[in-house]
């Protein structure tokens, strides 16, 4: 049996710092000028004990791959607590893994003004890899399962391709290669609907796992897509943290000044006088996003909305959820992210309010 391996990517955590300003729903400012901008330091967790989740004994026969994302708490004691799966390849054994083993991992605990405290915003990523590469190829059922759906996407017999891309989403053991071609097939779906969320979501989830691409020009074409998504749905501090990946990719380089121009416009976006609004919905147990400001509401609530989940560097709380609740987070409060939970199907908006001055 080929040799497995399992990589534990630790994500990197943006946050934004600068003044100016910028015209509501634009970023397209013609007299940008010298912008301060920096990324506030991070420190990351430092672990005392890690250990490797199994692969499981199915996917390894198989030659499966995948991977799985958690968000997690290191409370005090640097003791993992309240995991979060954040996304995954879609593979349960990998998840039901990879939990396992991250409520074993004990870390160095953090400490202020000489007391231990929480460190609470911390991601990972848990890669499953075959050493000899896995299955890179699809099975002949998928593949026949895949044309039949792309055809029907060309002919927009939509009601058709509902049925395939149903019938190819229950199974759970798929390779990973085959998710990542019906990542593709359904962001592309969604294009042609014109629902850029679910677009972005699609594409977001190949792009976790690009490390398995050899193709540059793929690499390049799919950040490329998640970027500009991610700015134009205000889901900035995900947008800084595609640009790093895209800062990395050498076929990228004649492309960079533009993107470093897109964010210099983001950073006056952020810091200036207007709304920053962006969509929420809760498909299944919550929703989640980065903040880059320190107050917020949640407005235009269909359905119910019951927690809010506020988790920030080293700092932790839980809300109810009112109809038009605003919060105001302390300054002291930084890396913060917010996991909204409540009814499947229920869509909100949550408005970020501008600066304090």
């Amino acid at each position: 049996m080929k040799k497995l391996l399992i990589i534990i990517v630790l994500l990197p955590l943006l946050t934004l710092t600068n003044a100016a300003r910028a015209q509501e729903n634009s970023i397209n400012t013609d007299d940008i000028e010298n912008i301060s901008k920096y990324l506030s330091t991070i420190t990351t967790p430092e672990p005392i004990k890690r250990v490797n989740p199994k692969y499981p004994l199915s996917a390894a026969r198989n030659g499966r791959e995948g991977w799985a994302i958690l968000s997690f708490v290191i409370n005090e004691e640097g003791r993992v607590e309240d995991i979060i799966v954040k996304d995954s390849s879609g593979s349960q054994d990998f998840i039901k893994e990879s939990k396992k083993a991250a409520k074993k991992w004990r870390y160095k605990p953090a400490f202020s003004n000489g007391k231990a405290i929480q460190q609470c915003v911390n991601t990972v990523q848990l890669d499953f890899r075959m050493s000899g590469g896995g299955t890179k190829g699809v099975s002949r059922k998928f593949k026949g399962k895949y044309t039949k759906a792309v055809d029907a996407l060309e002919a927009k017999d939509f009601k058709e391709l509902d049925k395939l891309l149903a019938k190819m989403q229950k199974n759970r053991s798929m390779h990973l290669s085959e998710y990542n071609y019906l990542q593709l097939l359904s962001a592309d779906y969604a294009k042609v609907q014109g629902d850029k969320d679910k677009q972005l979501k699609y594409l977001s989830r190949v792009a976790k796992a690009l490390g398995r691409l050899s193709d540059e020009k793929q690499k390049l074409s799919v950040l490329y897509q998640v970027f500009n998504l991610e700015i134009e749905l205000n889901e900035f501090k995900a947008a800084y943290a595609t640009y790093e990946r895209l800062k990395k990719l050498p076929v990228a380089e004649p492309y960079l000044a533009q993107f470093a121009e897109t964010i210099d416009k983001v950073d006056m976006l952020i810091a200036g006088d207007k709304n920053l609004v962006i969509a929420g919905d809760i498909k299944e147990d919550f929703w989640t996003t980065a903040l880059v400001r320190k107050e917020f509401s949640l407005t235009e609530i269909k359905g119910s909305l019951h927690t809010l989940d506020v988790r920030c560097a080293n700092k932790r709380h839980q809300y109810t959820i009112e109809k038009h609740s605003t919060w105001k987070l302390p300054t002291s409060w930084e890396n913060c992210s917010i996991y909204v939970y409540g009814e499947p199907n229920t869509s909100f908006k949550l408005v970020e309010h501008p600066l304090s001055i």
